[in-house]
């Protein structure tokens, strides 16, 4: 596990976000900041494992919304609380884990047809 204060969440933009209800887990898929002078962005996945009262509150927005900060929100039991500021709004949530990937792990063609059922797109 990562501490979220290693992830550098500013100027990183949401491509998509997954969510699968099955364990608990929002990935958000984003152009990360690889190299800051070159103004460089590869994608990277931002996994957040056994989440819980995921909130959007943003208003309307045309594109992708790109992270400005992350504001860390205390501890409730085991679950840390966050939220993430974009130029949309916030988004915040609650979760155990997370970690910072350059790849889930997994093939599309495969977790798609695993999951079919639970695999959902939640913001795009």
């Amino acid at each position: 596990m990562i501490d979220i204060s290693d992830i550098h969440f500013h100027d990183s933009t949401i491509r998509k976000i997954i969510e699968i209800p099955e364990t608990d887990t929002l990935i958000f898929e984003v152009d990360y900041p690889i190299d800051w002078e070159n103004n460089t962005f590869e994608i990277r996945y931002i996994v957040f494992q056994d989440i819980l009262e995921y909130k959007i509150e943003e208003g309307g927005f045309v594109g992708s919304p790109t992270f400005l900060d992350v504001y860390e929100n205390g501890k409730t039991g085991e679950r840390f609380n966050i939220t993430l500021q974009t130029n949309a709004g916030t988004r915040s949530l609650s979760y155990t884990n997370v970690e910072l990937l350059e790849n889930p792990g997994w093939d599309r063609q495969t977790s798609f047809a695993h999951h079919r059922n639970s695999i959902r797109v939640v913001s795009v």
